[in-house]
């Protein structure tokens, strides 16, 4: 305890961040290796590693559970919890991992803090135990491994076939119609999407799908002849995301939504950040989740800034009139409160409480239940999703993370068509300078035009599979790209001005998946 509040409160940040970069550089330099060993609980030394790894993981976690005199709240961690996270583990074999969590999958880290003397134990030398350092990335095909082996347990691994069209609302309609009367089991396979009247299947494909499908969902068959059909969800123009449309009863659409969310993680396939976070913790509620979150005001602001500051209100509120002044808010409408009891100073958490239970879950519970009983036919099963993940993880499993945009890991598993080899030697590393001398703005711009999201790749930038095809000499040339397959078509500019400045117009007049 003397060594935690030493390190704790009494070292400098900038010197416990280099503590704490030594002992993750430790254990990234020999996690493959070990994981290569038939007994992995063989070296005792890096599991050592890790758990003093751990111990530093809770040090930087006790000023967050202190205050000042002088503070108004309680301060954060010493460095952001995501510099703990291994991302050496991304170079290991995930399905080995998973089957060897399997067998203590109800293994929990010590308290390192207080445990004395801390001793190795079988369950604690498994990667998955340590969820707090594990990249989201491994994390999540561990996940696709587990639904599989629930696929494999059917022995049905036939792909759901699907041929769909298109436009916004006949597309809506098609899944509606295609996945209503189908069980669970029928529906927790990998998916084989077509596009009514063409023939292009595959991997790009399956992305663009999911794009389209997405938008049909947040559409909800807004483009109906009519013009006149509901949307299913609506914008909040100041946070940029979507949520439910309390007026609206259509629990096909709604589960046919959750189906392809759920989907959307087995087929590996990163979908836009467009539902707030809360919706993700609700979905851990609805699976039993420990890892699930009790609701709070900043789930209400994720939703609607206008209630949770009127909550707000309530809370911070101090006279004794305060049932004169709060008590016309709509309390009643919650259920929550019996009819009989005032709002007091005594009681004004629990009515604040209630009230954030009503607005997120009560108030959409018809939509919400149906999209959450789609989103469990896919992943429901997966003993690792409802023990090992939390909200923040789940988003990031189902959308990516958020990653800088690395230019020199895209060039690395970039793929050259239609150039000589001079061009390649000459001009094509114009490209890439150029590409390197965006702005991050400009290169999550360049990402979105190639490939109509600007979320990283499951293993990283090097995975984004760009193809620069050549597409012809001049300057009155733009560049263009077919996104489903992330395939750019570049000319040959005649200087670095040029290319700069054609590519940046081609950018800048693209459209991807935007919130209106």
């Amino acid at each position: 305890a003397k060594l935690a509040n030493e390190l704790a409160f009494e070292w400098p940040t900038p010197m416990f961040e280099r503590l704490t970069q030594a002992a993750i550089d430790v254990v990234n330099a020999k996690v493959v290796h070990v994981q290569d060993v038939k007994d992995i609980t063989s070296d005792s030394r890096f599991w050592y590693a890790v758990g003093w790894l751990q111990f530093l993981y809770s040090v930087n976690s006790l000023p967050c559970n202190t205050r000042r005199l002088d503070e108004q709240g309680t301060r954060g961690p010493k460095v952001a919890y995501e510099r703990f996270i291994l991302e050496g583990l991304n170079k290991c074999e995930p399905l080995s991992e998973f089957h060897r969590w399997r067998q203590h999958q109800n293994a929990k880290v010590p308290d390192v803090l207080t445990i004395e003397p801390f001793t190795l134990e079988e369950d604690f030398c498994s990667f998955l135990t340590h969820s707090n350092l594990v990249p989201v990335n491994f994390r999540r095909v561990c996940l696709i491994c587990d639904v599989w082996e629930l696929i494999n347990q059917t022995g049905d691994t036939n792909p759901l076939q699907l041929e769909v069209p298109r436009e916004p609302h006949k597309l809506l309609e098609r899944l509606k119609a295609a996945l209503q009367d189908k069980l669970d089991a029928e529906l927790r396979r990998p998916l084989r999407v077509t596009f009514l009247g063409e023939e292009a299947v595959g991997p790009g494909v399956q992305r663009e799908f999911f794009q389209v499908a997405l938008r049909s969902f947040l559409d909800g068959g807004h483009a109906a002849d009519d013009g006149k059909a509901p949307r299913l969800f609506k914008c909040n123009e100041q946070l940029r995301t979507y949520w439910f449309e309390d007026s609206v009863d259509n629990a096909e659409a709604y589960r046919a939504c959750g189906i392809i969310l759920g989907q959307a993680v087995l087929n590996n396939v990163l979908v836009p950040n467009i539902f707030p976070r809360v919706l993700y913790d609700l979905l851990l509620h609805d699976l039993g989740s420990p890892r699930a979150r009790a609701l709070g005001l900043e789930d209400l602001a994720m939703v609607s800034e206008e209630a949770a500051l009127s909550m707000r209100r309530v809370l911070e509120y101090g006279e004794e009139d305060i049932a004169e002044v709060f008590g016309e808010l709509g309390w009643e409408r919650t259920g929550r409160i019996p009819e009989d009891i005032q709002l007091t100073q005594a009681n004004k958490a629990q009515f604040v409480k209630a009230y954030v239970e009503w607005y997120l879950r009560d108030s959409v519970s018809r939509q919400l239940d149906s999209l959450s009983s789609g989103f469990r036919a896919i992943l429901g099963g997966s003993s690792l999703l409802r023990s090992m993940v939390d909200s923040v993880q789940l988003e990031k499993i189902v959308c990516g993370g958020t990653m800088p945009v690395d230019v020199a890991a895209i060039k690395q598993g970039a793929v050259c068509e239609g150039w000589t080899q001079e061009e390649q030697a000459d001009y094509l590393p114009w490209f890439w300078e150029v590409l390197a001398s965006f702005s991050e703005a400009e290169k999550v711009q360049f990402v979105v035009f190639v490939t109509a999201t600007d979320r990283v790749p499951l293993r990283g930038w090097q995975d984004l599979g760009l193809i620069i095809q050549k597409n012809g000499v001049g300057d009155d040339r733009l560049p263009t790209a077919y996104t489903c397959f992330c395939q750019l078509l570049l000319p040959k500019f005649t200087t670095r001005d040029r290319l700069r400045s054609g590519l940046l117009l081609a950018v800048a007049n693209s459209e991807g998946f935007g919130l209106r």
